[in-house]
């Protein structure tokens, strides 16, 4: 049994609080992670992927938006793909989303109740979904929103590793978090969009059978051996990224 377990049956078990609860959750904890320059090597690997994805769908002057948008930072790397719109509970990360990042359109409400005027060509959604107090409801509202044949991005925490980290803190007052396994969110997409890919980014695991994947000797010895962006490739390759990537297209 994983070392964190106890704290991940925290996550587990916790039940969704009033919406003003989560909002200043989410204000306090946007505060301490997002209101910074720069990106660690995480919120790097979603802005590749989110890039890579666009590229891929060859958007131009297109209607993109990003549900559970925080500070609005990745919404912000899609400018160069047409317009953004972006969405959070989070009053205090909107107010600094606009300071920020004034080309985003930043709205500030429950995803699941906003009006927001669609049909968009892409959707994104970055560790929103785990915090929503109904998952199938999220999908399928960006599905309503999302033009029939276009791309939805999921990135979504991977049950599995994080049940082995042992740095998961426990769960703040008025945090609500469920972990959903890869079939579950199989699940609550299939019926509106087809899977096309699946895979993860930044890998992680200190505990349990994952204990090596963060061990400073393996790494180590493995970035020199084949260098640091392969043996982050294989491990990504391997689904032992914390995060979940899915990409699918609306039917």
């Amino acid at each position: 049994m994983a070392r964190d377990s106890k704290v991940f049956r925290e996550y587990e078990g916790s039940r969704p609080a009033p919406l003003e609860e989560q909002g200043r959750f989410w204000d306090s904890w946007n505060k301490g992670w997002r209101f910074r320059d720069g990106y660690d090597d995480f919120m790097d690997r979603q802005r590749e992927k989110a890039i890579e994805v666009a590229r891929r769908e060859r958007l131009h002057d297109a209607r993109i938006l990003d549900a559970g948008c925080g500070t609005g930072w990745l919404g912000n790397v899609l400018l160069a793909f047409g317009q953004v719109w972006g969405t959070d509970l989070s009053q205090a990360a909107i107010e600094e989303g606009r300071r920020r990042h004034p080309g985003v359109q930043l709205i500030c409400g429950d995803f699941l109740k906003l009006e927001l005027k669609g049909p968009y060509d892409f959707v994104v959604m970055a560790d929103s979904l785990t915090n929503m107090y109904d998952q199938a409801g999220g999908v399928r509202r960006v599905a309503e929103l999302l033009r029939p044949g276009r791309t939805f991005l999921l990135m979504t925490p991977n049950r599995e590793v994080w049940r082995r980290r042992s740095v998961l803190v426990p769960r703040g007052d008025g945090q609500f978090m469920t972990w959903p396994t890869l079939e579950a969110y199989r699940e609550l997409l299939r019926p509106h969009f087809a899977i096309e890919s699946v895979s993860t980014v930044d890998p992680g695991g200190d505990s349990g059978l994952l204990w090596w994947v963060e061990n400073r000797w393996v790494r180590g010895g493995m970035r020199r051996l084949i260098g640091r962006n392969r043996w982050r490739d294989l491990l990504e390759t391997a689904r032992l990224g914390r995060e979940w990537v899915i990409v699918a297209r609306r039917r």
